[in-house]
């Protein structure tokens, strides 16, 4: 795991932001009533993207958050780390695995927090920052919609009854553009 991930708990908790043993505490609480709490994309042991997620009650932090609380039906998807080139098709990547994984959970939803970057900022600027607030513009191509929008912060939604329109010709774009790597393996706890 990403040096930058491994005491991260700005979403575990309401105080702090870093304490690897109560991420550890929390990794293994989630583990135990969800399962994997997330994906991971790897090149032999580069970490080239990371991606959080799971059941919104496990991540008090969304509670607090201008747009939120996340709905108690849908799972949440908290933050991404990428080092890989292709940073963009790395993050949709990972949200695509995440999307599959929770709809073969049967959940409803899966719902993130984003934000509407100025124009000025390139899509692949974006996509190459640590994210605990995704970029709407990808989130909103990928099929989710805004819920709730609270100044500069949307709560986005996808529901997962039914097919998304569009949304498997995209996986097939985004997972045909990345090069073969080792990955989308299940975060361990």
């Amino acid at each position: 795991m990403p040096d930058c991930c491994a005491g991260c708990v700005f979403w575990q908790t309401l105080r702090g932001a870093s304490d690897e043993t109560g991420r550890d505490r929390w990794a293994h609480r989630t583990e135990q009533s969800f399962g994997p709490w997330g994906r991971m994309l790897r090149d032999g042991d580069a970490v080239l993207g990371l991606l959080q997620y799971g059941p919104a009650r496990a991540f008090p932090r969304a509670q607090v958050l201008p747009a939120g609380p996340p709905s108690r039906d849908a799972a949440l998807i908290t933050c991404a780390y990428v080092s890989d080139e292709d940073a963009t098709g790395a993050i949709e990547r990972l949200v695509l695995e995440a999307l599959a994984d929770v709809k073969g959970r049967g959940m409803a939803a899966v719902e993130a927090f984003a934000m509407r970057y100025p124009d000025e900022v390139a899509p692949a600027e974006r996509a190459a920052l640590n994210h605990t607030l995704f970029d709407l513009a990808m989130l909103e191509g990928m099929g989710f919609r805004a819920v709730r929008i609270r100044g500069q912060v949307s709560l986005m939604r996808m529901d997962l009854g039914g097919a998304v329109p569009g949304l498997a010709e995209r996986a097939r774009a985004v997972v045909g553009d990345l090069r073969p790597v080792a990955g989308g393996t299940p975060l361990p706890a």
